[in-house]
């Protein structure tokens, strides 16, 4: 049976609903919507898919858009409850792994057999898939905006982050406070990447996805392949192994 085109893929992160519609024209339709505007859901809709599946962190995060699909005859499979992980799990508690985590190994691997993930949204996760597909774990840190929030949170009297290029040494308490958040998050990624290489079954490949990759890309020392559609093409590899493809 063949995979059904086009299809919607859904991304629902803790603040973004994320759309792409595959087999809908080159490149695919991509859009970032906020997670309760079904009016943009609609529109984004125009192209009509045949099929949808989608990834949630937030419980029940996709329950609009489900009504949204179901209004035009299209049911919403969801990686992690209508669709099962198809790579081995070396993790110790298999039921609490997020699906956003072994959908973005899983199109890692695809590409590239063994992989470090680095995924950089609201949290930022990095993750070891090894070359016969193993998902074996990895670290799950504060994303940008977490720490800028929680250091505004722990000392208010502190000027807020501008994120502006940094000399250095910073000089000046917008810069420092710049500076030290950057630190803190590439840092956070190059020290968690080292310790999976370290650990790892041979050379792997640094595969960057999310919302915040632009920032280290910028700031950060590593050079990974940037993917902006990871979990994307994850979400399309699980759609087209459920249907035999």
């Amino acid at each position: 049976m063949a995979l059904s085109l086009p299809l919607l893929t859904l991304d629902r992160g803790n603040s973004t609903l994320d759309c792409m519609l595959h087999g809908a024209g080159e490149p695919a339709p991509r859009r970032r919507l906020a997670p309760d505007d079904v009016a943009g859901l609609r529109e984004f809709l125009a192209v009509r898919p045949t099929a949808a599946v989608g990834v949630t962190v937030v419980n029940g995060g996709l329950a609009a858009a489900a009504t949204v699909l179901q209004d035009h005859g299209i049911p919403l499979q969801l990686a992690g409850t209508h669709l099962q992980c198809p790579l081995p799990l070396d993790y110790a508690t298999p039921q609490t792994l997020g699906a956003d985590r072994w959908l973005a190994a899983l199109a890692a691997f695809s590409s590239h057999g063994r992989a470090i993930t680095i995924d950089c949204g609201s949290a930022t996760t990095i993750n070891l898939v090894e070359a016969d597909g193993t998902f074996r774990g990895g670290a799950i840190a504060p994303g940008l905006r977490a720490l800028q929030a929680g250091l505004a949170a722990a000392a208010p009297a502190l000027p807020a982050a501008d994120f502006a290029p940094v000399a250095w040494p910073p000089r000046s308490s917008i810069a420092a406070v710049s500076a030290g958040i950057a630190a803190a998050f590439c840092g956070t990624i190059e020290r968690a990447v080292a310790d999976l290489l370290r650990v790892a079954r041979g050379p792997c490949t640094l595969v960057l996805t999310g919302g915040n990759a632009p920032f280290y890309l910028a700031h950060g020392r590593l050079q990974p392949r940037h993917v902006p559609d990871l979990i994307h093409q994850g979400l399309r590899l699980l759609a087209e192994r459920s249907c035999g493809c």
